[in-house]
C-alpha cells in the first residue's frame, strides 16, 4: 500500500515539473512571437527612400522602393509600393512594345497578322502597326502615354487583321503598373489568353516598360501645352 501511495506521489511530483517547463517553453514562444512582429513593424517604419536620377520635367525628389522591400513579405511590398503611387499626381508610362512570340495562326494559309492594341480605362492609349503574315512578329515602337490612375491595369490585347472583315481575336493580357518599380526600366514577358479557350497556349507578348512619377507642377504644364494646341 506504501509503495503505490509512493509512485502517486512521485508521478505527480513528475507531471507538476513537466506542467511548469512546458508554461515555461509557452511563455518563450509568446515573448519570440511578440519580439519578432516589432522588429517587423520597426522594419516597415524605417524603410529608407532612395532618390532615383531626375529626369526632363521630372522632380529631384522621386522615389525608388527601397531595397528592404526584397526582405518583406509580398503582401507588405504591395502595400509599399501602393502608398508610394498614391504620393503623385499623375504619371508617364514609357512602353518599348518589343516584339510577339509563337502566336496563334488565324488565317487558311496557316499564319497572321497580327497587331496590339493598349488600353486603359476603356481609352485607347497606343495601336501599334500591322505586322504581315508572321508568328513573330517584330514591333519595336516605344511610346509615351500620360497615366492618370495607376490602379487601373494597362490592358494589350492583340488581333489579327482581316482587310474588309472583321479582325480576329488573337489573344489578351494586362500590366499591373502597381507592381512596377518606380524609375526603373523592366523587361517583361506576358502571356497572352483567350477567355473561351483557357486552355490554349497563345503565345507572349515581349515589351520593356518605365512608369515614371510626376509632380501637380508637371501635371498642370501638360494640361496647359495640351490647351495651346487645341487652341
Amino acid at each position: 500500500m506504501c509503495s503505490v501511495w509512493r509512485h502517486r506521489v512521485i508521478n505527480a511530483f513528475v507531471n507538476c515539473l513537466l506542467m511548469k517547463k512546458l508554461k515555461i517553453a509557452v511563455r518563450k514562444w509568446r515573448m519570440m512571437r511578440l519580439f519578432r512582429k516589432r522588429d517587423d513593424s520597426s522594419l516597415t517604419r524605417q524603410t529608407s527612400i532612395e532618390p532615383v536620377p531626375s529626369t526632363s520635367g521630372t522632380p529631384a525628389h522621386i522615389s525608388r522602393p527601397p531595397v528592404d522591400l526584397l526582405q518583406l513579405e509580398p503582401d507588405e511590398g504591395q502595400k509599399l509600393r501602393e502608398q508610394q503611387l498614391r504620393q503623385y499626381a499623375f504619371f508617364q508610362l514609357r512602353i518599348h512594345l518589343k516584339r510577339g512570340q509563337n502566336l496563334v495562326a488565324m488565317d487558311k494559309n496557316g499564319t497572321s497578322d497580327p497587331y496590339v492594341k493598349f488600353k486603359a480605362a476603356g481609352r485607347l492609349l497606343h495601336k501599334s502597326k500591322i505586322v504581315y503574315r508572321d508568328l513573330n512578329p517584330v514591333w519595336d515602337e516605344c511610346f509615351t502615354v500620360p497615366i492618370e490612375d495607376p490602379f487601373q491595369p494597362v490592358q494589350l490585347k492583340v488581333f489579327d487583321y482581316d482587310w474588309g472583315l472583321q479582325d480576329d481575336f488573337m489573344g489578351s493580357c494586362q500590366l499591373d503598373l502597381t507592381a512596377l518599380e518606380l524609375g526603373r526600366s523592366q523587361d517583361l514577358v506576358l502571356c497572352l489568353r483567350d477567355p473561351n479557350k483557357p486552355t490554349q497556349d497563345m503565345g507572349e507578348i515581349v515589351l520593356n516598360v518605365t512608369l515614371y512619377p510626376k509632380s501637380q507642377e508637371d501635371k498642370e504644364a501638360k494640361q496647359i501645352v495640351q490647351i495651346s494646341k487645341n487652341i
